[in-house]
């Protein structure tokens, strides 16, 4: 398959234009996460895409690459076909060559239904889920306008006895699919770190010949573990690997440094600068020519052992996220270390959700209770509510609990609902009054300040919210506040 070459890029997201034009000849091409630029609708279930936020990426002259992290596909559960169309979309707008998405799981079906899981999970490696996988990238194949490339994923549970080697699940799948590779250098290297399979066994059982894409990104050490976070420098052992096996990938078409947003201050525009230029020096090693080789396949003694992909998919999805599970599997799974370095991750997901969209109402209760309330209330809501794909959605679950439990924390119903309504202006465009029963502007004046609230008159005051304030951020100075 002939695919152009794109170059050296990093993961986009909104506001790094100044970062963009101050390093505009190491940039070649940005790679969208497409679920950034969809939206839920007001008061629908239905998600659409966000116009103004994709007309910001196709104005930048780059060339684009969607790379997409809501629709994996190494597990039972395909991917929905509305989801589908909307990466399509994405896909046509923005021209990317090609389109990649995630050999893993986050969707799961039982008797209640199909519900997701807020994180990435590793898919059953063995014969039958290579089969599960690739009737899932088929069905993605069939129905998106240009090829796809499958990434490989990070797992932090023990390898087992039972399942195939993690390069030759990798290597199965690709080949059955006729799909590309997205070789993610950080998550194999993470997951060697962390006690799975070694680094040249794995990269010795790919089709090298199938790998378009490279990903590079840094993390961190936390309890034991390595976690991939896309928070820092490239590891120096990572960028030593990329060098040696970038002139073996006589297909390579582009190679990515992802970033979180968050973490471009702690690193550093000098430092991103340095990143962009080693991964430049890297990307001149490849060669276009090369001898295809045979890759090693084992010949397991039992090809399809229990569980099977849907035991094991919903399994793991139970204990992600604190659903009951009593079966052996679950019994076992419990005593894997990584178990609880994934539920971390979920949690800490779920949290950020939640935070970052009932802004104030967080601050409140951490100002009023302190942090380890806050976190006791998450703790028992996750227990007893299953995570939702939006933020809004997450948070709109965490407010009803919270309504339902009434913690002791002052003012907090007001604004609670103050944040509620900022969210609802901004979304569906129509004003709004939320009632007081103490002087609202001080009150917010002192949490957006990152206060305590102190000295509040009490009465009955209103609030009115209109679309202009809230699009021009001066929802707190410039509101109208009936007395």
């Amino acid at each position: 398959m002939r695919l152009p070459e794109v170059g050296v890029g990093v993961t986009w997201f909104a506001g790094m234009e100044p970062l963009l034009q101050a390093n505009a000849e190491l940039v070649d091409v940005l790679e969208i996460e497409p679920q950034t630029l969809w939206r839920r609708q007001p008061h629908e279930s239905t998600v659409a895409i966000d116009t103004a936020a994709l007309e910001a990426v196709q104005r930048q002259s780059h060339a684009k690459l969607v790379h997409s992290v809501g629709l994996p596909v190494g597990g039972t559960v395909p991917p929905q076909a509305d989801d589908v169309e909307l990466l399509s979309r994405v896909a046509l707008e923005l021209e990317t060559p090609w389109l990649s998405e995630h050999l893993s799981f986050n969707c799961v079906e039982d008797e209640s239904g199909a519900w997701h899981t807020a994180s990435l999970l590793p898919p059953r490696q063995t014969l039958a889920g290579v089969e599960a996988a690739v009737a899932s990238i088929r069905a993605l194949s069939s129905r998106v306008p240009v090829p796809v490339a499958i990434e490989t994923g990070v797992n932090y549970l023990q390898p087992r006895g039972d399942e195939l080697p993690d390069g030759e699940f990798v290597g199965r799948v690709a080949e059955a699919a006729d799909c590309g590779i997205l070789l993610d250098l950080h998550n194999v290297w993470t997951n060697h770190q962390n006690g799975r399979q070694p680094l040249g066994d794995y990269i010795d059982q790919l089709p090298l010949e199938r790998v378009w894409e490279l990903h590079v990104a840094g993390g961190y050490y936390h309890r034991g573990f390595w976690r991939d976070a896309h928070s820092a420098e490239v590891p120096a052992d990572v960028l030593e690997l990329a060098a040696r096996i970038v002139p073996r990938l006589v297909n390579l078409k582009a190679i990515i440094l992802e970033l979180f947003p968050s973490h471009l201050p702690q690193l550093g525009a000098r430092v991103f600068r340095s990143q962009m230029d080693s991964l430049h020096r890297v990307w001149d090693r490849r060669c276009g020519t090369a001898v295809r080789k045979t890759c090693a396949r084992s010949d397991p003694p039992d090809p399809n052992p229990a569980p099977s992909p849907k035991e094991w998919e919903r399994t793991l999805a139970c204990l992600t996220v604190h659903k009951r599970c009593d079966s052996p599997l679950a019994t076992e799974l419990r005593k894997d270390r990584g178990m609880a370095v994934i539920r971390e991750m979920v949690e800490k997901l779920r949290g950020s959700m939640v935070v970052r969209t009932l802004r104030l109402s967080s601050r409140l209760i951490i100002l009023e209770r302190g942090t380890a309330y806050l976190e006791q209330l998450l703790a028992t809501f996750w227990r007893t509510h299953p995570p939702q794909t939006f933020a809004l959605d997450e948070a709109e679950a965490f407010a009803a609990f919270l309504r339902e439990q009434k913690p002791y924390v002052p003012f907090l119903g007001e604004v609670l609902e103050y944040d509620r309504a900022v969210i609802a202006v901004a979304l569906d465009g129509e004003e709004r009054s939320i009632a007081f029963g103490a002087d609202p502007l001080p009150l917010l004046r002192a949490l957006g300040a990152g206060r305590r609230p102190t000295e509040i008159t009490t009465g009955e005051f209103e609030i009115r919210l209109t679309p202009d304030l809230v699009n021009s951020q001066a929802v707190l100075p410039g509101m109208e506040v009936i007395h």
